[in-house]
C-alpha cells in the first residue's frame, strides 16, 4: 500500500502544473539546478586541491570531519525555516478506506526524497570516493557515508518535528534554536570543544563500523517521534489549548486607565495574541537577542561601529519587524476602521507607545550582556533611547508607505505575504541613521561622545513627541485613502 501511494505521489509531481510552463522556462530552471549540483560535485572532488592551496598543512578528511558539527547545526536551523512538510498530500486519501498509519508512513517516506537531503550527498560522495576510500578502505568509508546520511535524515525529521511543535510551544522551540546557535558560537570561540567531540564520534564509527547502529537508531527514534506527533496532530482541534484561548481573550483592563490611547493599545495587543503571523514576527526577535555576541570580537579589536550595528539590530528588531507592517495587520478590516469616528492622534500615539514598549522590553534582558563585557552597559541604554526617541518615528513614517495586504491569521514561518524588496530598503534608514550620528561624534569626541549623542537624540525625540507626532498624523491622513484602496486588493 505504501509503495502504491509513493508511486501515485511521484506521478502527481511529474504531472504538476509547475512543469506545464514553457519549454524555455523549464530549461532555464533545469540549468540552474544542474549548475548548483555541478558546483557541489566539483567542490567535493577537488576539496583536497583547494585546501592544499589555502591551508597546506591541513588534512582534508580531518578538516571535513571537524566542520561537520557546524554543518549539521546550520542545516537543522536552515531546514526549520525553509523546509515544509507535505501534510496536505494525504487530503485526497482521507475519505478512502486506507489505514491512517499507511498514510503517515507514506508522508514520512515521501519526504525523504527531498532536495535538502540530496545536495549534501553530492558533496560527500565524491569527497569520500577520492579521499576516504583510498585512505581508509571500503568498510570505514561506507560507515562514514552511512553515518552522515543517517545524521542528514535525523536533521530532516527533527526539523519537521520542531516545526510541528512550534504551533504549540513557539517560545520553547525558539529557545532551543537559540541554544543551538549558542552552542555553535561557543565552539567557534573555543569555549567548548563540540566539534572535536563530534569528530571523535565520527572517527569511532569509521574505526568500529558496528557503532553505525547509534546514528541509525537516533534517526529511527526521531522518525518514531514524528510519526506519533502526526497521529496526534492530524485533527485541527489538537492544536487548540485552553491556555491559548484564554490568552487570546485577555482584556488588559489596566490599559483602560490611559483613555482612548489605552483602548487602542489594548486592541493592538489582542490582535497580536489572536493571530499567528504577528506572534511569529515578534517571536523571531528572540533569535536576534544573540546578535550582540557577534560583536564581542569586534569590541576587542576596537571596531565599535560593528558593535553598535549589532545592538541596533538586536534591540530594534521587534520594532522594525512588527512596525513596518503596522497598518497592514489591520488590512482585512482597514476600511471599516477608517469609516469609524477615530481620533487619529490617539490612534497613532497608541502605536507609538506599543513600539517603544517593545524596544524597552527587549533592552532590559540585554543588560545582562554587561556581565560578559561591561562596555555593553553603555551601548544598551544609548541604543534603547535612540530607538524609542528617533527610530520609532522612522518606523511610523515607513509604515504609511507599506500598503501590501496581508492575512494576520496565516502562521507559516516562511510566509512571504506582504514582503517585497521595498520592505528591505525601508529598514535602511533605521539602521544607517544611528551609525552616521555615532560615527560623527565618535570621530571628534570618542566612544563616549558617540554613545551620548545617541542617548541625547533619543531623549530629545521623546521630549518632542508633542511636536513630531502631529506631523506623522498629517502623513497618515494623506496616505489613508491609498492604504484603504490597496488593502482591498487581494
Amino acid at each position: 500500500m505504501i509503495a502504491d501511494l509513493i508511486r501515485q505521489g511521484w506521478k502527481s509531481q511529474v504531472r504538476a502544473p509547475f512543469w506545464q510552463r514553457s519549454l524555455a522556462v523549464n530549461i532555464f530552471f533545469g540549468l540552474i539546478v544542474a549548475y548548483m549540483m555541478l558546483n557541489l560535485l566539483v567542490l567535493g572532488f577537488f576539496l583536497d586541491v583547494i585546501l592544499e592551496e589555502v591551508m597546506p598543512e591541513t588534512d582534508p578528511f580531518s578538516f571535513v570531519s571537524g566542520a561537520l558539527l557546524y554543518f549539521f547545526l546550520a542545516d537543522l536551523v536552515f531546514r526549520f525555516f525553509m523546509q515544509s512538510f507535505p501534510m496536505m498530500d494525504i487530503q485526497p486519501y482521507l475519505l478512502l478506506p486506507i489505514r491512517k498509519r499507511h498514510l503517515f508512513h507514506y508522508l514520512l517516506l515521501k519526504s525523504v526524497f527531498n532536495v535538502f537531503n540530496l545536495l549534501p550527498l553530492l558533496f560527500f560522495i565524491p569527497f569520500a570516493t577520492k579521499i576516504a576510500f583510498p585512505a581508509m578502505g571500503p568498510a570505514a568509508s561506507w560507515s562514514w557515508l552511512l553515518a552522515l546520511f543517517s545524521l542528514i535524515l535525523l536533521n530532516h525529521f527533527a526539523a519537521f518535528y520542531l516545526k510541528r511543535q512550534f504551533n504549540v510551544r513557539p517560545i520553547a522551540v525558539l529557545l532551543l534554536l537559540a541554544a543551538i546557535g549558542l552552542l555553535g558560537l561557543a565552539d567557534w570561540q573555543g569555549i567548548l570543544n563540540g566539534s572535536e567531540a563530534f569528530q571523535v564520534g565520527i572517527k569511532a564509527v569509521t574505526d568500529a563500523p558496528m557503532l553505525l547502529v547509534v546514528p541509525i537508531l537516533l534517526t529511527a527514534g526521531f522518525y518514531s517521534v514524528l510519526y506519533r506527533a502526526m497521529r496526534h496532530y492530524t485533527y485541527l482541534d489538537a492544536f487548540s489549548t485552553h491556555k491559548e484561548v484564554v490568552a487570546g481573550n485577555r482584556d488588559f483592563d489596566f490599559l483602560k486607565r490611559l483613555g482612548s490611547v489605552g483602548a487602542y493599545i489594548q486592541l493592538e495587543l489582542q490582535q497580536i495574541l489572536r493571530n499567528k503571523r504577528p506572534r511569529i514576527q515578534l517571536s523571531i526577535s528572540i533569535i536576534f537577542l544573540l546578535y550582540p555576541l557577534l560583536g564581542l570580537e569586534y569590541l576587542e579589536e576596537g571596531k565599535v561601529g560593528f558593535v553598535l550595528f549589532f545592538w541596533v539590530l538586536s534591540i530594534g528588531f521587534p520594532m522594525i519587524n512588527y512596525g513596518q507592517y503596522l497598518f497592514c495587520w489591520e488590512s482585512p478590516h482597514f476600511d471599516f476602521l477608517m469609516a469609524r469616528n477615530i481620533f487619529f492622534p490617539d490612534f497613532l500615539e497608541a502605536k507609538f507607545f506599543l513600539l517603544a514598549a517593545f524596544n524597552f522590553i527587549v533592552a532590559v534582558p540585554c543588560l545582562l550582556y554587561g556581565l560578559i563585557a561591561p562596555l555593553f552597559l553603555l551601548f544598551v541604554p544609548a541604543v534603547a533611547l535612540f530607538n524609542a526617541g528617533v527610530n520609532v518615528y522612522i518606523i511610523l513614517y515607513i509604515a504609511t508607505y507599506n500598503s501590501r495586504r496581508i492575512d494576520p491569521t496565516r502562521g507559516d514561518y516562511m510566509n512571504w505575504e506582504g514582503v517585497g524588496p521595498s520592505q528591505f530598503l525601508m529598514i535602511l534608514p533605521f539602521l544607517v541613521l544611528p551609525l552616521l550620528i555615532f560615527h560623527l561624534f565618535n570621530y571628534f569626541g570618542g566612544l563616549y561622545a558617540g554613545l551620548a549623542s545617541l542617548a541625547i537624540a533619543g531623549v530629545l525625540g521623546l521630549a518632542g513627541k508633542r511636536f513630531l507626532l502631529p506631523l506623522l498624523v498629517q502623513q497618515f491622513e494623506g496616505r489613508k485613502y491609498i492604504l484603504t484602496s490597496n488593502f482591498k486588493k487581494q
